[in-house]
């Protein structure tokens, strides 16, 4: 894997002169890190610029230091903003050079006597010397070959001429309008491009038509929502080879082998529905349905080869060619795809993420910090896959399987990609899917109780996690990034070769690494002081509630990781203002707070309140529900922590899937010690009791009813709670899957509320008096 991680030792150096791809010989142990192994014992620490610096008393933690050059001379400094201040001026400038040429178009040329434009009328006006400066612009673009010279406009007759001018006949209307034409004709010199002649022509007539319709649209108009973004063009890079040639890349030793092993590849699918002309075929055994069955579909749809772990008949197949029995398909497929795509994660600097929570917000920090070093960086996430910058794709899911993982890899790469950051999911992992990609680095966030419908136990969960530091092999290489304040960091950091260097982080521990020297929450802002081995950083960032400063934390270790300058790893997470669905905040001017996260765990609602709270709301109004066909477990666990930590909590529906959205209610009713024959009996008083602890608790089976009846309750100092669904926009109900997110039913709802509240009507009672219907309903449907 070609990466060179910086050294600490020299902060000064220009991130310009980062390379990721050096021969092997190139890769150097950190200097330093050797201490990473150990808890700081010392009462001191040195910051970059070499200064002495003691350790702070707890309770009286120091300011920022006011020099943040850290160790470089002001002269140094001053040069290195003025250059990249440069860089950004010239990068913006090739990207909007086609916005200003569309703007000048139609600027009358300006002639050779640069006095002459309109110097009478000019005098002194400003405008008249912004017409001046403009038109010398677009001579020197002329000059230049950007822009075609345009014709000189006809000459405006005085309006007293014009009256004594005789109304021309119909024959001279035509002689002057082919007159005229013939004036716009442009004599061409022997020695002018011809191709640039084209050019111009083309581009000439092509700005007044649109998919070849006349457009109306001025060269003025400038499409504001496009301005200042991303104008690559990625390009979907191609891949063949013959079957031969795979399974000698691959190392695959089959079982048996039969028919034409010269057949060429194009693609590589364990999805019948997916399968192109040209594919290999890969008959997986899932834990619901056996690729062998479909082979028929594939072969339909153009699967000219197949691998298999049973005998299989291809002689009746329209298209396939060849056949390749192997002993477990599932093992074979993350290999296979490698070898398709030429392993391009060796190309690449990979940095995975595991753990239960906090990883889709790790990850966008870490991707925006690498930017900040001057990276191409690739992400692929639970809520997006980036091929690098603003370029982005759908994630259908956490961890995609192991044959799109390395396409997508290969197409980041194709593109120019130099780092990716990739959350790691135990079914990925249990699965296989990562078993083909080289990681560089693993981050460690936390661990508790999730999944429990796919691992055997607890012990499984977290040993599925464990497989990504298991590879952490190389102390030259690979490095550990862990959270010392959960129980489960040492298991963590004994996995894969103990001399791998380990950058640890916390915010109880003192003992970290990277930790808080003090940070303040509010509900728009949350300002950080960091401990780390090479200084401290004042960090202001966007993203809310104490569990995001672990996710901020955790990319500051990475960077301190890797030697990134600490005002590229300050200027890259404070980049990240709001990650989707994450602790999102909905803001339609309401005199109250409402946010939606993607909290869906016992671990993470709870901690998503206690960050609620921090805040200090005058009350907590939750809405959350738990996914059918699940962890039933979890449902009582986590509906006795909101109670236990919301003044009001109403219980609803998350993608039920094919099981009872009520049996799911009795469930999550069981965490108070109710069962739904209890609450229909109070619904029949219209009278719902409260809670031993004086906290008020409400059910509706209708997601978008309970969400409304929340934000119709929320008064000036509350904040409205919106939980378990976050960054998706589905609702799955049976064999349905319809249109249904959070964030905009939120903005809804505020939106009605307002128009009720115009019209005089008080909502905030509404759970209590319009429960009734509601009651009425659920015993219906019971």
């Amino acid at each position: 894997m070609a990466f060179t991680f910086f050294s600490l030792a020299t902060p000064s150096i220009h991130p310009q002169s980062f390379c990721l791809k050096p021969s092997i010989s190139q890769f150097k142990p950190l200097h330093g890190f050797s201490r990473f192994n150990r808890r700081f014992g010392s009462p001191a620490v040195v910051v970059s610029a070499g200064k002495f610096d003691p350790t702070p008393a707890d309770e009286d933690p120091p300011e920022a230091p006011e020099d943040s050059g850290h160790g470089l001379y002001k002269f140094q400094q001053i040069q290195r903003q003025a250059a990249r201040a440069r860089k950004r001026e010239e990068e913006q400038f090739k990207k909007d050079q086609s916005i200003f040429l569309n703007a000048i178009a139609d600027v009358e040329d300006a002639p050779e006597n640069v006095d002459a434009i309109d110097a009478e009328a000019a005098g002194d006006d400003l405008f008249g010397e912004i017409d001046k400066a403009i038109a010398m612009k677009r001579k020197e673009f002329v000059k230049q070959g950007l822009l075609k010279p345009n014709p000189e406009k006809d000459s405006v007759v005085p309006e007293g001429i014009a009256e004594g001018i005789e109304e021309l006949e119909p024959d001279e209307v035509v002689d002057l309008d082919e007159i005229r034409e013939l004036q716009g004709l442009t004599v061409i010199s022997e020695d002018s491009d011809d191709d640039e002649s084209e050019k111009f022509d083309k581009e000439g007539s092509d700005s007044g038509n649109v998919n070849g319709r006349s457009s109306s649209i001025s060269s003025f108009d400038v499409d504001f929502n496009s301005f200042g973004q991303s104008k690559v063009r990625i390009v979907e890079p191609k891949f063949r080879m013959t079957l031969a040639e795979l399974l000698d890349e691959s190392k695959v030793v089959p079982v048996l082998v039969y028919g034409d092993l010269e057949v060429e590849i194009t693609g590589i699918q364990h999805d019948s529905r997916v399968v192109n002309s040209g594919d290999l075929f890969v008959c997986c055994v899932g834990r619901k349905t056996d690729g062998h069955l479909y082979l028929s579909e594939a072969d339909k749809r153009g699967a000219v080869a197949v691998v298999a772990s049973k005998e299989i008949d291809i002689e009746e197949t329209l298209g396939c060619k060849a056949l390749v029995i192997v002993e477990d398909t599932s093992l074979v497929l993350p290999a296979l795809a490698a070898a398709f795509y030429g392993r391009p994660s060796k190309n690449m600097a990979v940095i995975g993420i595991a753990g239960t929570n906090g990883k889709t917000t790790t990850a966008y920090l870490i991707k925006a910090m690498y930017e900040a070093m001057g990276l191409r960086t690739g992400m692929l996430s639970t809520v997006a896959y980036y091929v690098h910058g603003e370029n982005k794709l759908e994630a259908p899911l956490t961890t995609p399987d192991s044959v799109l993982i390395q396409k997508l890899m290969a197409k980041m790469l194709h593109n120019g990609t130099e780092a990716v950051v990739m959350e790691a999911s135990s079914h990925g992992l249990a699965l296989g899917r990562c078993n083909e990609v080289d990681f560089d680095i693993a981050v460690f966030t936390n661990l508790t109780r999730d999944h429990m419908d796919f691992h055997e136990s607890e012990e499984d969960y977290r040993n599925a996690k464990a497989k990504l530091f298991s590879r952490m092999v190389d102390p030259d290489r690979h490095r550990k990034i862990v959270n010392i304040d959960d129980p489960n960091a040492p298991f963590f950091i004994a996995q894969g070769n103990p001399d791998v260097p380990i950058v640890t982080f916390a915010m109880e521990n003192k003992d970290a690494d990277v930790y808080p020297l003090k940070f303040e929450l509010s509900l728009f802002e949350t300002q950080v002081l960091v401990q780390t081995p090479q200084g401290i950083l004042e960090i202001s960032s966007g993203l809310l509630g104490r569990h995001n400063i672990y996710n901020i934390l955790a990319a500051v270790a990475v960077g301190i990781a890797v030697g990134a300058p600490l005002e590229d790893i300050v200027r890259g997470i404070e980049e990240v203002d709001a990650v989707p669905g994450r602790c999102e905040l909905i803001d339609e001017e309401q005199a109250f707070g409402v946010i939606v996260d993607y909290a869906h765990t016992p671990d993470a609602l709870s901690r998503l309140l206690d960050s609620v709270r921090e805040l200090g709301p005058k009350r907590i109004i939750t809405v959350f529900g738990c996914a059918g066909e699940s962890d039933r477990g979890k449902r009582p666990m986590m509906t006795k922590i909101a109670t236990d930590k919301s003044d009001v909590v109403l219980l609803t529906s998350d993608n039920p899937n094919n099981e009872d959205p009520l049996d799911i209610l009795d469930d999550m009713l069981a965490g108070v010690g109710w069962t739904m024959q209890d609450y229909l009996k109070y619904g029949a008083n219209d009278y719902y009791p409260p809670l031993p602890n004086g906290h008020r608790l409400f059910l509706h089976d209708i997601r978008r009813v309970a969400v409304r009846a929340a934000v119709a309750m929320g008064e000036e100092g509350d904040i409205v709670v919106v939980a378990g669904k976050g960054h998706e926009t589905y609702q799955i109900e049976g064999d349905k899957k319809e249109f249904f997110d959070d964030r905009e039913e939120c903005r809804e709802a505020l939106q009605y509320v307002d128009e009720l509240h115009q019209a005089g009507i008080d909502t905030s009672e509404f759970p209590w008096r319009g429960y009734q219907r509601v009651t009425e309903t659920v015993s219906k449907a019971a």
